[in-house]
């Protein structure tokens, strides 16, 4: 009786695990224990984080065993910026990732158009600009492979577009068509007939989108789930959506109440480019939103500005002349004082502001706004973000820790193929390539970083986003050195960008974000350990295995 006694007293007293992670290690993201052995969760929460012995001691007779075979658990990841049900819907659209020249995309069309006979549009995205080096793209390369249906295709940044004849004569795209304001873009026409070309830059796309056939709820819905399992087998567990507004909030809520949601989602409402059109009922609808959805699942309340374009097509906002179009230093969507003045008006009604800012113009336009509304209200919590910041000026890189802005930036977009090397860097011209995709020197003046995707601009796959962090070369080695090496960050910084600061950017790090006690069981486990592998084949690392809200919702089969 005594032995059993003593037997019985080695396991403590209390409730038992659902679940035990263990045969690998755990890196938490906790600056308080960065390093552990194994994981407890019980229910939708992390029970215990510690040595295997010491997890193993919660097991019980319903507890479910995970060995991990020699890789490495990590807090779920959190894609700090997604347009996630544009990137879902996509999924079953044209993809020309990876068509780097004409005859590719026009294949890639073409097999598509064919499979779809019934198909009213040819809907798609992902053309480069350095496929086409001297000229956008034309109308009659697409008129070639499909003339009686439209064709509409968004480059990869979704800031221009190219369409064939049928989309004009469908969106009544005309010579005499009027071109939008500079600031929201351009019918780009041929400089001697006048004719349309078929490329559009920036807001000149809503012209063809108002035409185009809006998908079903019950596609939206079905898309939505292809995307979330997609998110899932890169161990996303978390999204932070740059747009949506309350239509995509609906979805997500509709997902969450049918138990079908198996990513953690906080989506903004685009703002208008018009101040007029900022009225106190659309900051009502907003707040109205806020209150409905405030939990871990589906999150309301955050806002997103455009300040500018992009640099690949010259329209975003710079202080000095593009070095390959001396002529212009492209248009910002708002002048500052618009731009102020927005911004204290959802500043105090207390939401949070995300600013696309890619031009160092349009980076310090946005700084002063933001640090206007500071001054303004001085002493509240604020967490508001400037999105990609892919230029900067040297004067502005200590702001963001001085005003606790988050840079909202996106590893991949510095990846170092062609569009970079020969359209990006070229536009902005050797001295502020210096300054390109400034991660470590924000970093380093204090700023915080929080890492996504910009899914479906590019893969939302954060082990990728991770090899390029730490690199900045491509998965060759290209180039010696890496592109701007000073701006590499250090894997702990990079994981941290992906999980704990993104949970910090949605006001979420006491709940999820690191492997910690009583946070969220969001889990994901990748193989090998990326701390004990060269650099260089971090992107050879694949999830296996994704935990979120403490279920199973990924695991990879071998196939």
């Amino acid at each position: 009786m005594a032995l059993l006694a003593a037997s019985c007293s080695l396991a403590p007293p209390g409730p038992r695990a659902d679940l035990i992670v263990y045969g690998g290690r755990v890196y938490t993201v906790d600056p308080q224990r960065p390093w552990a052995e194994a994981v407890a969760v019980r229910g939708d929460l992390i029970m215990k984080v510690g040595t295997e012995k010491e997890v193993r001691a919660l097991k019980g007779p319903n507890t479910r065993e995970i060995d991990v075979s020699g890789g490495i658990v990590l807090p779920g990841f959190n894609d700090g910026h997604s347009h996630f049900l544009d990137g879902s819907l996509g999924l079953d659209q044209v993809d020309l990732t990876g068509a780097t020249t004409l005859p590719a995309i026009q294949e890639r069309v073409r097999q598509y158009a064919a499979k779809r006979p019934g198909e009213p549009w040819i809907v798609g995205f992902g053309w480069l600009y350095s496929t086409f080096p001297d000229r956008l793209p034309h109308r009659k390369d697409l008129d070639a492979v499909e003339s009686r249906r439209p064709v509409f295709l968004y480059s990869y940044d979704g800031h221009s577009a190219w369409c064939n004849s049928a989309a004009l004569k469908a969106a009544e795209i005309t010579p005499r068509t009027p071109q939008p304001p500079p600031s929201q873009g351009e019918i780009v026409k041929d400089k001697r007939t006048g004719e349309p070309t078929g490329a559009l830059k920036e807001g000149a796309m809503g012209l063809l989108e108002r035409v185009l056939p809006k998908p079903s709820h019950a596609r939206k819905i079905a898309a939505l789930e292809k995307g979330l399992r997609l998110a899932n087998s890169f161990g996303i567990t978390s999204v932070q959506n740059c747009s949506g507004g309350q239509d995509e909030i609906d979805l997500y809520a509709e997902l969450q109440k049918d138990g079908r949601l198996t990513v953690r989602t906080s989506t903004a409402f685009p703002m208008p480019e018009n101040p007029a059109q900022l009225t106190d009922a659309v900051i009502a609808r907003i707040e109205a939103a806020r209150r409905a959805h405030h939990d871990h699942f589906v999150r309301a309340g955050t806002v997103k500005f455009f300040a500018d374009g992009v640099i690949e097509s010259n329209t975003a906002a710079m202080l000095a002349p593009y070095s390959n179009h001396p002529a212009t230093r492209g248009v910002p969507h708002y002048d500052p004082r618009q731009l102020q003045a927005m911004v204290r008006k959802v500043d105090a009604a207390g939401f949070q502001i995300y600013i696309h800012a890619i031009g160092d113009a349009a980076v310090r336009m946005s700084l002063d706004a933001l640090e206007a509304a500071a001054r303004e209200r001085p002493g509240v919590s604020r967490r508001h973000r400037l999105e990609h910041i892919e230029t900067i000026d040297a004067a502005d890189i200590p702001r963001f820790g001085a005003l606790g802005v988050l840079a909202s930036m996106q590893p991949y977009h510095a990846y170092p193929e062609p569009n970079l090397l020969g359209v990006w860097a070229v536009n902005v011209g050797p001295e502020r390539v210096e300054h390109a995709f400034a991660w470590n020197s924000i970093a380093s003046a204090g700023g915080r970083l929080v890492f996504g995707s910009d899914w479906p601009v590019v893969t939302m796959d954060p082990i990728i986003g991770l090899h390029n962090a730490l690199l900045r070369q491509d998965t060759d080695g290209r180039p010696a050195g890496g592109f701007v090496p000073k701006e590499r960050v250090t894997l702990e910084q990079a994981i941290a960008a992906y999980t704990l600061n993104g949970a910090y950017a949605s006001f979420e790090e006491d709940v999820k974000g690191s492997i910690t006690e009583g946070k969220l069981a969001d889990l994901a486990v990748v193989r090998p350990d990326l701390f004990k592998i060269p650099p260089q084949e971090i992107h050879k690392a694949k999830v296996t295995l994704t935990i979120f809200d403490g279920r199973e919702v990924y695991r990879e089969t071998g196939d």
